[in-house]
């Protein structure tokens, strides 16, 4: 989860898939199936999808109320060329010029090239936060992923700050043993029956034998009629995951990906 943990999120799937990949790849239970593409239509459909081409999002880590962290992103879904702009432990801001296909690229820190070990270390760490921020934003959307295990786990009451006597279908996400980076994680999806909207998620990373986490999603937004969810509450700790400056764009913008000139 957030913190040491939370770079481990998501690291399931393939780029490539993530990002030109049909929705409808795997062979989920019926049950499963049915409730996924009703959540798919209610957040704008495969065709928006389709039609979703560059995303822009800030990823912030708030902490007690206070910005803990903050990595801006830019990503063209259809050549995987990719941005990311954050500060390193020394608070140098550095940007990452890569593709998630190719996972190679230019690292500027401080407006100078980086190389050697230091591009390096920044290169993987780019690829890293690119699976586990968009993961948080674009998690309902992935849900028929290649190599994603879809099973229906039953009925059960939502969120307490829904509602009374609202229901809940929970989706449970499983992967193959040769998917990604950690193939045991476990993702439980929590889909209201009325309006089929994702309202927590619920999650044990690497086979871990321990209670799942829990996150709230709230504040829902379309964006060029891909709805998304802006805010993740972190239940038992005092942590917020939030999305800003979000846009989504079906047409290029390759200005975004190509690095600067450096600093003299």
């Amino acid at each position: 989860m957030p913190g040491p943990r939370i770079g481990r999120l998501a690291a399931f799937f393939g780029a490539a898939a993530l990002a030109c990949g049909t929705l409808i790849a795997a062979e989920p239970d019926e049950r499963a199936a049915a409730v996924g593409k009703e959540l798919i239509a209610a957040l704008g459909g495969e065709s928006a999808w389709e039609k979703a081409r560059v995303f822009r999002f800030d990823f912030v880590v708030l902490r007690e109320g206070k910005e803990a962290s903050r990595f801006r992103h830019a990503w063209d879904r259809y050549t995987g060329d990719y941005r990311l702009q954050g500060t390193d432990k020394t608070g140098a801001p550095y940007t990452v010029f890569f593709n998630v296909n190719t996972r190679d690229g230019k690292v500027l820190v401080n407006g100078r090239p980086a190389e050697g070990e230091a591009r390096d270390s920044l290169l993987k760490s780019a690829y890293t936060r690119f699976i586990n921020d968009s993961y948080w934003l674009l998690a309902p959307w992935k849900i028929f992923d290649p190599g994603v295990i879809l099973a229906y786990d039953g009925e059960k009451p939502c969120p307490g700050e829904l509602p009374g006597g609202a229901v809940c279908d929970v989706l449970r996400l499983s992967f193959g043993e040769t998917v990604g980076l950690t193939p045991k994680d476990v993702y439980w999806l929590w889909i209201t029956r009325d309006g089929r909207r994702m309202v927590q998620w619920q999650y044990v990373l690497g086979g871990a034998q321990e209670p799942p986490s829990t996150a709230l999603w709230r504040d829902w937004q379309p964006f060029e009629g891909v709805s998304l969810a802006l805010e993740k509450e972190v239940i038992g700790r005092p942590v917020v995951l939030a999305f800003e400056n979000v846009s989504v764009s079906p047409r290029p913008d390759p200005a975004l990906f190509i690095p600067p000139a450096a600093s003299p």
